[in-house]
């Protein structure tokens, strides 16, 4: 054989295994919209496809020996040009057997039929292809290895070539390819490899290597002919061995791919990243293990290395990923954050940790070949055998780590299994291969250091891999705490599900539900949000009675719909783990599960809409981010086409989508999509961050109008009063367009449709971009003053102070601070004498950074109202939020001039004199509040700080007691009480103490600091350090690095003002995302 005709077959070839994997990525993502986007779905269109691999390689065994060399060549040609030719009819073959999955599915209850239905309707698809991709392998080797005379080394550069063409053709998918071409585009270009692959060999063939070419090649010095011994090794030990290290790679491959996307973010790249770097150490292996397969006497011994090699690499890959790469990931997103290319360096990196594991076990293929055949005639069979026990092992694996070993055992305890089997693989091969005494105990020997390697591999940080580093770190203001500060919090629930890793943690008080680390729900700035995606439609239908909720998260949605007079919820959610974490929710969602209306089904949401013979009164769909892999798929225009096609008349939607962390043109890209099927749409926005696009089969504008007259319905406006919405202008005053603004706002965006679905490409570039900042004032401008229906326009133009107070309340309540700024500027502007709507001015204004804006309205109602103490007493507040402690004390005593005995003056005076220490000048404003108001908790509480500061700690417990009295729930006192107790050395007390002033107030940082040094006074370091950390999370590094931890209690530090209005963030703080 010539080097050039070598070349040109491997090339080839190469073309044929990056045209495979084209063909499988694109294959399933095809069936999985049509079959489910879960676990299960994905296994087992993998499986059908591995399986129709594994199938064609024993049948192509049997087939080649009975045929010439040119014969096999030309066979191979054909099964190319074959699979193409599927490939391009494949979606035709989808439409056919979609009916037959409606039949099975039976509105979710179909069970073990509509499985069964599912597998073979895969089969069906995606084996057929297969099994002819799977019989290329024989055809070839009975050319390239047959006749030769290292046939281990033959049958590996062959299979180095296919797989660094699978690795070209894994990369080119999902990096290049299905973004810029889509499935389609991307198929053509599968099917153009395969033309290249089927050309390549034609050449071969015409450039005259029949079998009279094969017979002339030069040989090698004859081998020694093998013993018995290894003849029996031959027959048993290749396809056990290579059938372990299959199942082995696929668990590994999957474990990884898992481990990706919880250390660097659940994107589509962390799937492309690691399949495209383990394929790319299999073909290095393999590489390597060809080239020792044609030099050695003894593979088994080489064998058995790989092996072991293997197991070794996956230990120090686990011992990585717990820790060390999840801490280097979110340093490096703190140091440089909005750039794509450093977020595909993060992928790299975590991928690459996996590549000299996948290099030992691509080192493996060539040398079980070289034990699998000599130069005898059914080299080819022999082979294809081997090739087809290796493909099967890894269908039992991925099944295995899909649908068992990750639930059960976890990420890690996975991984630790695939260890432990390549040790034992390794040690199968040095048991009963053929070795001297010498390589045998050489074997042993790193058997064990395997083993020892594998025990020490130490547990992984899960608060840490739970954190979301790969997105949080990047508003995390002190790097040096950047650990404590992720970590922050009591990790309640922590469950690696097959599919994602799902986390329920309690920080200062509020719950939070994470997928990959990424918060999805909470219940405490999410709630506005979670309520409004159930009550906004159902109040916009007039006799619900049928509702599907695609997303259950927290279950607070849920919740929320049930209390509106309907008859049924089906909820589809398609983690398992989802669902057990939502039961933490309970409280918060009135535990909607159990409610006998609610029908859960664990499943995809989008295959429910397409097979489901069930129609809807209202459909809600609250996906998680389009950046997340998989959830681009309920964005298409297909989606809300299944979506309009199971709405009954006058039926609606309301579906979710982001302002924030995403850019002008994909945003513009989902409503254009979203009008494009529902013509008669509306957009209402909460606060800068959440879109509801609501629409209906018709016009929305009478039901609208409708809203106040439904607000009636029982439990409804007690639901919404828990987050401050109080009125119905509450809701229309979010509306943010109607048909006409969303058509004009997608003018020109492009459509999202499942053969591009680019949002799932675009939309992790925006992530890391910190793009969209001006999403919400874009949307806000479509309007006008003079837009909306009829009923927008008036109750904008009747709305009063109290309205937009409360507007004000509710978005402050969800921490959109700065649209609850213009609303409380507005309610200040209509009322200046409302001393609530000052306070949540102040309040907003620290929190938005708009300090400089609010003391500029502040001075301007001052002047028109100069004689308002209220306006004077709001600035003095906000100079004290903004350090200029001299002018807030000159604008609270201005305040007391014009109303000497306003209490609401006099405390902020006390408020700010507790805060500097001076108690002196403390004492004297409790003197006045003592005449003013002698039997109010705060005047006991300030009463008591002012001993406290003097060292007076009797005196000050009894008065902080006395306060309490008045005030069980005065947290702010609780708190005192426990660092007056701790300044006495009673430590039991004082932890009660402080531990009701976080029940009683959870968002006050003082209590947690407070804890933190009562801890580290009795070396709990681990404890101290949790409380400190959630103090961080509430206070700014600078200022917590202030406190001067190992000192004993101060008093200036333990009574933190209870006027304080909010966490002071210094002005170049980065503003995190709500879902922080």
């Amino acid at each position: 054989m010539h080097m050039r005709q070598k070349s040109l077959f491997l090339a080839a070839y190469a073309c044929s295994g990056m045209a495979a994997l084209i063909y499988e990525v694109n294959w399933t993502r095809l069936l999985t919209l049509y079959v489910g986007h879960s676990t299960a779905a994905a296994s087992t269109v993998v499986a059908a496809f591995m399986g129709g691999l594994a199938l064609g390689s024993v049948l192509g065994g049997r087939v080649a020996p009975r045929l010439t060399v040119q014969q096999c060549l030309y066979a191979y040609i054909s099964l190319e040009c074959f699979a193409a030719l599927i490939a391009v009819v494949m979606p035709y073959e989808l439409q056919v057997v979609t009916p037959l999955l409606g039949r099975s599915y039976r509105d979710g209850a179909g069970g073990a039929l509509f499985l069964a239905i599912r597998v073979l309707s895969c089969a069906a698809v995606v084996t057929v292809p297969a099994v002819a991709i799977g019989a290329t392998f024989p055809m070839v080797v009975r050319w390239f290895v047959d006749a030769r005379d290292h046939p281990g080394r033959a049958g590996g550069e062959l299979y180095a070539a296919n797989t660094a063409g699978a690795s070209a053709g894994a990369l080119a998918a999902g990096f290049v390819l299905i973004p810029a071409l889509g499935v389609r585009g991307a198929t053509l270009v599968g099917v153009a490899a395969s033309g290249l692959a089927a050309l390549g060999v034609l050449m071969v063939v015409r450039g005259g290597t029949g079998e009279a070419v094969a017979q002339s090649r030069p040989r090698s010095p004859a081998r020694p002919r093998r013993g018995p011994a290894e003849s029996y090794e031959r027959q048993w030990l290749a396809p056990v061995a290579l059938g372990i290290s299959g199942f082995a790679a696929l668990m590994c491959e999957i474990v990884w791919t898992r481990v990706v996307s919880l250390v660097a973010g659940p994107t589509t790249y962390a799937f492309s990243a690691t399949v495209t770097a383990f394929i790319g150490g299999i073909t290095l292996g393999s590489a390597l293990g060809s080239r020792v397969a044609g030099r050695t006497r003894r593979p088994a011994l080489w064998l058995a290395a790989a092996l072991t090699w293997a197991a070794i690499a996956a230990s120090w890959a686990s011992t990585l990923a717990g820790g060390y790469l999840p801490r280097l990931i979110a340093h490096q997103v703190t140091a440089s954050p909005g750039r794509f290319r450093q977020v595909l360096l993060r992928y790299a990196v975590a991928a690459a940790l996996m590549l000299p594991a996948a290099a030992g076990l691509g080192a493996a293929f060539p040398l079980a070949l070289a034990m699998a055949g000599t130069g005898q005639p059914r080299v080819a069979r022999r082979f294809s055998v081997v090739n087809a026990v290796n493909t099967l092992g890894a269908i039992a694996g991925s099944l295995v780590a899909g649908f068992l070993a990750i639930r059960s055992l976890g990420l890690q305890d996975t991984v630790r299994v695939v260890s432990a089997l390549l040790i034992l693989d390794g040690l199968v091969v040095i048991t009963w291969g053929r070795l001297s005494k010498n390589a045998r105990l050489v074997g042993f020997v790193a058997t064990a250091a395997a083993v020892a390697v594998l025990i020490r591999v130490p547990r992984w940080d899960r608060a840490l891999l739970a954190s979301g580093a790969y997105k949080y770190a990047a508003y995390l203001e002190d790097e040096d705490d950047l650990e404590s500060a992720l970590t922050a919090g009591q990790l309640l629930y922590d469950r690696d599900g097959a599919a994602s890793t799902v986390s329920v943690k309690r920080l200062t008080g509020a719950l939070s539900l994470a997928i990959d680390g990424k918060i999805d729900a909470s219940n405490a700035g999410d709630m506005l949000t979670q309520k409004l995606l159930a009550h906004l439609p159902l109040l916009l239908h007039p006799d619900p009675h049928e509702v599907c909720v695609i997303g259950l998260g927290s279950g607070v949605t849920l919740g929320s719909a049930l209390l509106h007079p309907i008859a049924r919820a089906d909820v589809l959610e398609i983690s398992p783990e989802v669902v057990e974490a939502s039961r933490y929710f309970a409280a918060d969602n009135r535990n909607a599960l159990e409610d006998p209306r609610t029908h859960l089904i664990v499943g995809d949401g989008r295959s429910h809409l397409l097979l489901s013979s069930r129609s809807y009164d209202v459909i809600i769909s609250e996906p998680s981010n389009p950046w997340m892999a998989g959830v681009a798929a309920l964005f298409t225009r297909e989606f809300f086409t299944a979506v309009r096609a199971r709405l009954r008349p006058g039926g609606l939607i309301c579906q979710w989508a982001h302002a924030y962390d995403i850019t002008d043109g994909d945003l513009r890209s989902i409503v254009a999509t979203f009008s494009s099927v529902f013509p008669d749409s509306t957009m209402w926005l909460i606060g800068e961050s959440d879109v509801l696009l609501v629409a209906s089969t018709g016009p929305l504008d009478s039901h609208i109008a409708d809203l106040a007259r439904r607000w009636q319905r029982p439990g409804i406006a007690a639901d919404l009063s828990t987050v401050s919405a109080l009125e119905p202008f509450a809701l229309w005053s979010l509306f943010a367009g109607g048909p006409e603004e969303m058509k004009r706002y997608g003018t020109g965006a492009a459509i999202q449709s499942d053969d591009r679905m680019a949002l799932e490409f675009s939309a992790p570039r925006a992530l890391s971009s910190g793009a969209a900042s001006g999403n919400a004032s874009t949307l806000l401008q479509l309007l006008g003053p003079q837009g909306g229906p009829p009923v927008i326009r008036l109750a904008r133009a009747r709305a009063g102070a109290t309205e937009w107070r409360h507007r004000g309340a509710m978005l402050l309540a969800e921490s959109e601070h700065a649209t609850a700024y213009d609303a409380y500027a507005k309610a200040s502007s209509l009322d200046p004498h409302d001393p609530a709507a000052l306070d949540g001015l102040v309040k907003t204004a620290v929190a938005s950074h708009k300090e400089t804006p609010a003391l500029d309205v502040l001075k301007s109602l001052h002047r028109m109202h100069p004689r308002v103490p209220a306006i004077l007493i709001a600035t003095s507040k906000l100079l004290a939020a903004s350090g200029f402690t001299e002018q807030a004390i000159a604008a609270a005593r201005d305040a007391c001039d014009i109303e000497p005995v306003e209490p609401a003056a006099l405390e902020q005076l006390a408020s700010i004199f507790g805060d500097v220490g001076d108690a002196d000048q403390l004492a004297t404003v409790v003197e006045k509040l003592q005449r003013v108001q002698p039997d109010v908790a705060r005047t006991r509480y300030y009463a008591a700080a002012v001993r406290f500061i003097r060292g007076q700690a009797a005196e000050a417990l009894q008065l902080s007691q006395q306060a309490i009295a008045l005030d069980p729930r005065y947290a702010s006192a609780h708190n005192l009480v426990g660092a007056i107790h701790a300044s006495l050395g009673q430590q039991k007390d004082a932890r009660n103490a402080l531990l009701t002033a976080l029940r009683l107030n959870p968002r006050d940082s003082a209590p947690y600091l407070n804890l933190g040094l009562l801890e580290l006074t009795a070396n709990n370091r681990a404890a101290a350090a949790g409380y400190f950390a959630e103090a961080l999370s509430l206070m700014p590094a600078t200022i917590l690095s202030s406190v001067d931890l190992p000192a004993p209690f101060s008093p200036t530090q333990a009574c933190v003002s209870p006027s304080r209005t909010a966490k002071l963030t210094p002005p170049s703080a980065r503003t995190a995302p709500k879902d922080l």
